[in-house]
């Protein structure tokens, strides 16, 4: 019943996404949910790997990262928006920046596994509450508040980009993980969402100084339909 129930779920996006001009960011749930229909294979992939898990982990947050920013530019791409609520407007740049926030993601959850267990819907709420409180710099989550309580149709969508973000990258290593004799308690959640806010200061203070350091200039923001890709 409860696979029937995700199933379904996964036509949520469905409504924004044949809308004018489409929604193409919450469709991410939509992947997430394929993606644990098909856990099998993507699970002898991340095997295929040859990495150790903490490394092939993190690195699969990161291709997950790059996903989700290129689904979130293709969205404000189609719709034309003034200000887009992207890294950067044109999409090379705003994948080039995306270390900024996945790298915290990728150092963030590795270093958590080493100490704690977490099942695949922790991971997904947690990475879901680091969403609402983060995204546009707190602005979503100040909106929401205004706005109770439709505002809470706003957390949940970007509750749901998160977490599908994260749960992808996750997916192929719960049981690996889970199989490690790890400590179970309650406070290891609030630990986990400190720890992403936490690493994500790091990786953006850490990822603009690598930049800096090998002579790289992000160019200042043009209109996304000037210049879509830089």
């Amino acid at each position: 019943m409860r696979r029937l129930v995700l199933a379904i779920s996964a036509l949520l996006p469905l409504p924004g996404l044949l809308s004018s001009p489409p929604d193409t960011m919450l469709p991410i749930y939509s992947l997430f949910v394929a993606a644990v229909f098909a856990r099998r294979p993507i699970e002898a992939a991340a095997v295929r790997l040859r990495l150790s898990r903490p490394l092939a982990f993190g690195l699969v947050i990161l291709a997950s990262g790059l996903l989700t920013e290129t689904l979130a530019w293709t969205s404000s791409y189609l719709v034309g928006d003034l200000e887009p609520a992207l890294l950067h407007p044109q999409l090379v740049y705003d994948l080039l920046l995306s270390p900024v926030v996945y790298g915290g993601w990728a150092l963030a959850w590795p270093l958590l596994m080493r100490r704690w267990n977490f099942t695949l819907a922790e991971v997904f709420a947690v990475q879901g509450v680091y969403g609402i409180l983060l995204e546009q710099q707190g602005a979503v989550l100040r909106q929401g508040l205004a706005s109770l309580p439709w505002g809470v149709i706003l957390w949940a969508y970007v509750f749901l980009v998160y977490g599908s973000a994260i749960g992808m990258a996750y997916l192929p290593f719960e049981r690996t993980y889970a199989a490690d004799p790890r400590i179970r308690s309650w406070i290891r959640l609030p630990i986990a969402l400190g720890a992403l806010l936490l690493m994500t200061v790091v990786s953006s203070l850490a990822w603009a100084g690598f930049l800096h350091v090998i002579g790289i200039t992000i160019p200042s923001p043009r209109p996304i339909w000037e210049a879509p890709l830089w």
